[in-house]
């Protein structure tokens, strides 16, 4: 019979027992000990989310996920997962149960004054649910009722005692005062341009000396080069000759080199796929003539993502194997890369280097969907591994992009608004705001007094097209004059009529179904929120906290509730502002539809990689379609699968029996639509009536039948249109680019 005990509640710890292989004492946050607490007093019942939302935390406002967070956390420290569930169950659209048997461990008056808390023990049988019955004390609630008897001398001890302790204290913590730094200023509240281009600037940093600050130039939105501008006299440089698709560059210690990622298309036997090789320029030279960048690393060898340099001269970067990234090594003058680290049970998906410190960060998702900072030195030996403790605010599941503190052994990440430190313990603080709209891309200075980052934003608008008219226009613009044109970052304009205008971000509307309405995601609050226009009438279906991310939504077939993802955790809202968090034990990344029969079609994280699955909200059963990165999907409801992979192929799979719509059963073999391989241009589809529409690279409106295998242009769209987002004949919504803005500012303290 083994055991677990909350021990001491006002310390938040849970004991294992000895037999554990976990380890026997472990702190969790407040709120996780709570949910416990509530699911203890209902020991096999279950309790809604509801309940344990408002008996923890009170009505208030908090990030969709945090209740989910805490049932992760529990199960962790419980020995529990989530595909057993023998100790903690999730019930679906309900909430959950405790399956332990409980009981109330009331101290003995010669334990220690320190343990006559409460205890709550957990008892179970190699995790199996005991079927005996459960009885609570009582007390469960209350603070012990033990009374100790102690004599008038030893209570004279004890007053003598506490007197004593309180005065030392009181002198450490004045010397503690005295001795302590001035409280880092993290109070970024000056701002000055760097670049004011007409151009979409992106990647900044300092050069190591402090001198440079280096960025990418865009031409339009892909195609880039690499800049530099002196701070001192304000001159720019191109370093790089031709336009590329370059990613993020680190520099080497001594700031002589740089890294990158350019991307490329290698030709394979059967399909072109997308790549990108790692590629170095020598930034001394470049200053003087810009350079054409070094092939380093073929792609051939793998995907490759992340280089950072080490102090040895040689460069570490992520390379996927196996469905997970792993931490690979080049060395100068060898042909290919060596292992340097590698986990079977961790993705990794940021890498790090302390040059100061001879450290390699590394940021990963492990089995159990905890994000996981590893320090590793440049040899390739794990030095530690701690599980990120994110606060309830801030969600489980998002990705973060750190970068080093120069004056502390920590990491900083920023949100958007808000700036947090990162310790090699996993321990996550907040510790400034950002005093800015629209900052991203975040980088410090060797001082550590300031920060080079992105501000600015991509209007969009919402417009309603018709399309018979479409197809009847003359259309003027020819494709030859549409491949000429190019999209000029800082220009106003508006293609067509918009919908609905703001100067923020509103995208990706969809018609209600049965119904008149259109909802759409906008940032127009300042924060991103589900709208809906009933005719000229707009109102705000959501209110999430700062700092959420709506990636998508799908209408229900009725068109009284809509699904959507917060911060990767999957929310129902119905037009009454009702708002229900379905318990998803993974990372959620898109929605593509939602199913008559209540199956939900999305993709999930499991350990950091990507999952087509389709889920049952009734049941909760989740059934894998594709185990591969995706683009975008859809699913006719013959069962019928349409997919846009990451190479922008397009594949037909039927997932379905057609004599059984409802019920999934093993997919067959994929076929490829190989009509589409030319037409591919925006980033996702429509699929209505066994017909795909969407958008390709000559800004065509375009529609495929893939029963018939008919193939038409419909008609030519403004190379403006970012994307289609739905179709109800004879209209089509679609996002348009009103304007688009990304320049390089300075974030550095008032008093310098």
């Amino acid at each position: 019979m083994s055991y677990v005990t909350l021990t001491n509640i006002t310390r938040n710890q849970i004991i294992r027992d000895k037999d554990s292989k976990d380890e026997l004492i472990q702190t969790l946050p407040l709120k996780t000990i709570a949910v416990l607490t509530q699911l203890a007093k209902k020991q096999g019942q279950v309790v809604s989310h509801d309940q344990l939302m408002n008996n923890v935390w009170h009505n208030r406002i908090v990030s969709p996920n945090s209740l989910q967070r805490c049932i992760v956390q529990l199960r962790k420290a419980l020995g529990d997962d989530s595909k057993q569930q023998g100790i903690i169950k999730t019930h679906a659209k309900q909430g959950y149960s405790l399956e332990l048997p409980v009981s109330l461990i009331i101290p003995s008056a010669n334990q220690s004054t320190k343990n006559t808390i409460d205890s709550l023990e957990l008892k179970s049988q190699s995790h199996d649910v005991s079927s005996d019955n459960v009885q609570i004390s009582n007390h469960f609630n209350k603070s012990s009722q033990v009374h100790t008897h102690i004599k008038p001398k030893t209570q004279k001890s004890l007053k003598k005692g506490a007197i004593l302790l309180v005065g030392l204290f009181l002198v450490i913590i004045t010397v503690f005062k005295f001795l302590s730094p001035t409280p880092r200023n993290f109070d970024f509240n000056s701002l000055t341009p760097v670049t004011s281009s007409d151009n979409k600037e992106f990647y900044p940093s300092y050069s190591p000396d402090g001198k440079f600050i280096v960025f990418h130039r865009y031409d339009g939105l892909c195609a880039n080069n690499i800049w530099a501008k002196e701070i001192a006299t304000a001159r720019e440089y191109q370093l790089t000759t031709g336009y590329g698709f370059y990613t993020n560059h680190s520099f080497t210690e001594n700031g002589k080199k740089l890294a990158f990622m350019a991307k490329v298309v290698c030709e394979g036997k059967k399909v072109k796929n997308t790549c990108w090789n790692l590629m170095t320029i020598d930034f001394e030279q470049a200053l003087k003539q810009k350079q054409q960048p070094t092939l380093t690393v073929s792609c051939e060898q793998g995907k490759l993502s992340d280089p950072v340099w080490l102090n040895n001269g040689n460069i570490v970067a992520l390379n996927k194997q196996n469905q997970l990234w792993q931490i690979v090594k080049f060395m100068p003058g060898a042909p290919d890369y060596v292992p340097f680290y590698t986990s079977k049970d961790k993705n990794y998906y940021h890498l790090n280097y302390s040059a100061k410190l001879e450290k390699l960060i590394a940021i990963a998702i492990n089995s159990n969907n905890d994000h996981v900072i590893d320090l590793i030195d440049q040899y390739g030996k794990l030095l530690s591994s701690h599980i990120i403790k994110f606060p309830e605010y801030l969600s489980i599941y998002k990705f973060i992009d750190p970068i080093i503190d120069p004056q502390k052994e920590q990491l900083l990440f920023s949100t958007g608004k808000r700036l947090f430190s990162l310790s090699f313990l996993g321990d996550v603080e907040q510790v400034g705001l950002l005093n800015h709209n629209n900052i991203a891309n975040i980088k410090m200075n060797n001082n550590g007094n300031k920060i080079v980052a992105v501000q600015g934003s991509i209007d969009t608008d919402i417009a309603k097209i018709n399309l018979i008219s479409l197809q009847a226009a003359d259309n003027n613009l020819t494709n030859k004059q549409n491949n000429q044109q190019r999209l000029a970052f800082n220009e106003v304009r508006q293609p067509y009529p918009s919908m609905v205008r703001s100067i923020a971000k509103d995208t990706d509307a969809q018609f209600q179904p049965k119904g008149n309405l259109i909802a759409f995601i906008s940032t127009r609050s300042g924060i991103n929120q589900i709208w809906i226009k009933n005719n000229d009438q707009l109102t705000q279906l959501t209110n999430f906290p700062i700092d959420t991310v709506i990636s998508t939504f799908k209408w229900n077939q009725s068109g009284d509730s809509i699904i959507l993802t917060a911060n990767s955790a999957l929310i129902k809202v119905s037009l009454d502002k009702t708002i229900e968090r379905i318990s998803v034990d993974y990372t959620v990344d898109n929605l593509y539809q939602w199913q008559e029969n209540n199956d939900i079609l999305m993709t999930i994280r499991q350990a950091g990689e990507l999952r087509l699955v389709n889920y049952n909200l009734t049941t909760s059963v989740l059934t894998e379609l594709v185990n591969s990165d995706i683009k975008w999907a859809a699913l006719t409801n013959t069962g019928i699968l349409i997919y846009q992979d990451t190479n922008n192929l397009f594949w037909k799979r039927v997932v379905n029996g057609k004599s059984q719509p409802k019920q999934l059963i093993q997919p067959i073999q994929p076929i490829q639509l190989k009509q589409l391989n030319s037409q591919v241009g925006s980033k996702r589809f429509i699929l209505k009536n066994n017909s795909i529409y969407s958008v390709n690279k000559q800004a065509q409106l375009w529609q495929y039948d893939f029963n018939n295998q008919a193939f038409k242009i419909i008609g030519q769209l403004d190379p403006y249109t970012n994307f289609i987002s739905d179709i109800r004949y004879p209209d089509i919504l679609i996002t348009q680019i009103i304007t688009a803005k990304k320049e390089i500012v300075e974030l550095k303290h008032s008093k310098y």
